[in-house]
């Protein structure tokens, strides 16, 4: 068996493999389609297994940029994790993922966001992260949306002639993925995430004195597919009171029983509207799992939202040392994370961590892999 990075001209095999482990209905488009980050041609970053010319495992490995506040992460991401039935039990997947960290590790990345927990994941280090609110709306809640804003918006469906102004909204958020014009066109064409849980991808726009103010992709369920879960917020950006506004026009317009909204910890004002609406959130953590590729690197990474000389790194996997006034605390990997990221970490139960958690864009967005 061989294990090597996929070339260009063999990810049709990575396609047809996909294909055949995750598509659950004929009427569900190619992986192919739904993921151009991973198949499309170009250099790729993922690896697969080979028994002879046939590629019998796949691992999706894509490079990233986040933007956070005044910081840009190097990340990767993995999905579309597949292996032929008559090829499961050898730790083909397993030995996929080895060499994705280790590529991880030579590009000078400092994440990997794994869209699962299995425990393929969690052997290897991959650990839970973050937190965000999930919202369960019903039609109930559409006049209070829309009287808690006290705005009026034009709200509509996306024309091609929007795309800049979205990409421009996108960019404002706290934290999200770098993503040029082009890419962004590909991604909204694509419908990753909604065609993954089998429901059909809507972008709607508000619109005031000519200008776009927000926007929110949503997968509603379509004519085709049989939905495997409720309809559910993907992306919004802009504007809150206007982003409620186009949420609210959205479960009225496509009659939906019900609207899951998840937000990442930082979405304070928008969750804010929607629990003035009458809504509690649930608590839970981001969308899959995170390993940390190398502390230091994501210390460098990380410098302008941190106090200079805040938190030392001994090595790639620490331990790290952080300097509180009066102590130093001594944390590992999974201890930095939580530190960085959780807002509700039990480092900071006592209050003598003073900085900001750093904020996550939700895992499962229009990027998802």
């Amino acid at each position: 068996m061989k294990i090597s990075m996929m070339k260009s001209d063999q990810l049709q095999q990575a396609v047809e493999l996909s294909d055949r482990i995750f598509l659950k209905q004929p009427e569900q488009p190619s992986m192919g389609v739904s993921f151009p980050p991973i198949f499309s041609p170009g250099i790729s970053h993922s690896y697969g297994a080979w028994d002879q010319d046939k590629l019998v495992s796949f691992m999706g490995f894509v490079p990233f940029t986040i933007q956070t506040r005044g910081a840009r992460l190097n990340i990767f991401s993995i999905g579309s994790v597949c292996t032929d039935p008559d090829y499961r039990g050898q730790r083909l997947a397993g030995n996929l993922l080895e060499q994705c960290i280790r590529h991880g590790e030579s590009s000078g990345a400092s994440l990997i966001l794994i869209s699962g927990g299995r425990s393929l994941y969690t052997r290897a280090g991959s650990r839970l992260f973050g937190r965000a609110l999930r919202f369960r709306l019903s039609p109930a809640v559409v006049e209070p949306l829309r009287a808690a804003t006290g705005k009026k918006v034009n709200i509509r469906a996306m024309q091609p002639h929007d795309l800049f102004q979205i990409q421009r909204l996108m960019e404002q958020r706290e934290a999200g993925y770098v993503t040029t014009a082009s890419e962004l066109n590909k991604l909204l064409d694509a419908s990753a995430y909604s065609n993954v849980i089998r429901l059909k991808q809507q972008v709607l726009v508000a619109e005031e004195d000519g200008a776009l103010t927000a926007f929110a992709i949503i997968a509603v369920p379509g004519d085709t597919m049989t939905p495997s879960r409720e309809s559910t917020l993907v992306e919004w950006g802009g504007s809150p009171e206007a982003a409620a506004l186009v949420i609210a026009d959205a479960i009225a317009s496509f009659s939906l029983t019900e609207l899951t909204v998840p937000l990442p910890w930082q979405d304070k004002e928008l969750a804010a509207l929607i629990q003035s609406a009458g809504i509690l959130p649930e608590y839970i953590r981001n969308e899959g799992t995170i390993y940390l590729v190398s502390g230091p690197q994501l210390l460098r990474q990380l410098a302008p939202l941190l106090p200079e000389g805040l938190i030392q790194a001994d090595g790639e996997h620490g331990p790290y040392r952080l300097n509180l006034n009066h102590e130093t605390l001594e944390l590992d990997d999974e201890g930095l994370l939580s530190i960085l990221f959780d807002p509700e970490s039990p480092y900071r139960a006592n209050g003598s961590v003073t900085f900001d958690p750093v904020p996550l864009p939700y895992a499962t967005g229009l990027q998802y892999i």
